[in-house]
């Protein structure tokens, strides 16, 4: 009886992912506390992802599979029309004044019952479904060095931002002085401990907590980091892998890129999840005793199979050059893996 009810819950889970609504308003706090609305609401049988901009609005449409788009009046109705041609219902404070012959209009100030009422009536006569591409994967990829003062997160992040132009990319910060004010200036934000919170409470839908805290420096998006590094010390090996499971099977990054620093207790057990290590290192006789001490330690610890991942990456070149190479490595090692993976299932 217990496997039958597993297999049924399994199914109703499956079958929530393949439906979504997606909420679109610049009130970040309303669009939060509507979306949470909606995920506690019985009758809502949809993921319900929620954004603030068009740009988020189009990242999540390349993956999702949307039936109902609740917008703000304040995009205006060719875009609207642009970016998604199902079922918009348009959210208005008072009325809309570009309303098109298509769309519904929902004032989006009353009781949360009515809301529900309204937006479940629209998912359910539409029947078009956006379907999630074939393939998508996702990886986690750290970047990580016990040397110093060689432009770590400045190369992580222009790193990041060549991805992005492909790809979805997260950034995440690990380091016990990320810098605030300085690549990070939004310090009063919620930022990754905030993240780390919701995600030990179990709180539901990560997709919609992230849309509340990501920032974006051009097309990477980023989680502001910890201000207080003793926060960043007291994250368990099981809460980083609680957070970055949920991430690349729930979120709609393909890669989530972490910069990651020695703060964190658990920086072997990090670097054991990542699907590939960028190591920036140098060749003067410090940085190789560095280097040389780390691979001990690896040895020692007993996590020698990290070495297998690992792409040395040379910081004493310029860093487009360091960025360039990293990219060119990173591609060479993914077609050998999948000429190694398509050479084990054909034998």
């Amino acid at each position: 009886m217990r496997k039958i009810r597993r297999l049924a819950v399994r199914k109703e889970f499956e079958w929530r992912i393949n439906r979504e609504i997606i909420i679109c308003d610049k009130e970040e706090d309303y669009m939060k506390r509507l979306a949470e609305v909606l995920l506690l609401k019985k009758e809502v049988s949809a993921e319900v992802r929620a954004c603030s901009s068009l740009s988020m609005l189009e990242k999540l449409l390349e993956i999702g599979k949307m039936q109902v788009l609740l917008i703000s009046e304040v995009f205006p109705y060719e875009k609207r029309k642009q970016i998604f041609e199902g079922r918009r219902i348009i959210l208005t404070a008072n009325h809309c004044r570009d309303l098109g012959a298509e769309e519904q209009e929902l004032p989006k100030y009353q009781s949360a019952d009515v809301l529900t009422a309204k937006i479940m009536q629209a998912f359910q006569r539409d029947p078009h479904v956006y379907s999630l591409p074939d393939g998508r994967t996702s990886q986690l990829i750290a970047v990580y060095s016990p040397v110093h003062r060689i432009g770590k997160t400045t190369f992580s992040l222009k790193l990041g931002k060549a991805l992005a132009e492909k790809e979805n990319v997260l950034y995440l910060n690990l380091e016990t002085y990320a810098g605030m004010g300085g690549f990070f200036k939004e310090e009063e934000a919620q930022d990754l401990s905030h993240l780390l919170y919701y995600v030990k409470q179990d709180d539901g839908n990560i997709s919609v907590r992230i849309s509340s805290i990501v920032k974006q420096m051009g097309n990477l998006d980023y989680i502001p980091p910890m201000k207080v590094w003793t926060d960043l010390q007291a994250v368990s090996a099981q809460d980083w892998e609680m957070l970055f499971g949920r991430l690349i099977k729930e979120s709609i990054y393909d890669t989530v890129l972490i910069d990651l620093g020695n703060a964190v207790i658990s920086v072997f057990e990090i670097l054991k999840q990542c699907d590939r290590i960028l190591f920036p290192g140098a060749k003067d006789v410090y940085a190789r005793a560095k280097i040389n001490q780390y691979r001990y330690m690896q040895k020692v610890l007993g996590y020698q199979e990290l070495e297998r991942k690992t792409l040395y990456v040379d910081m004493e070149k310029t860093l487009r050059q360091a960025v360039r190479e990293a990219l060119e490595i990173m591609g060479e090692s993914a077609g050998k893996e999948l000429k190694h993976a398509s050479r084990r299932t054909t034998s």
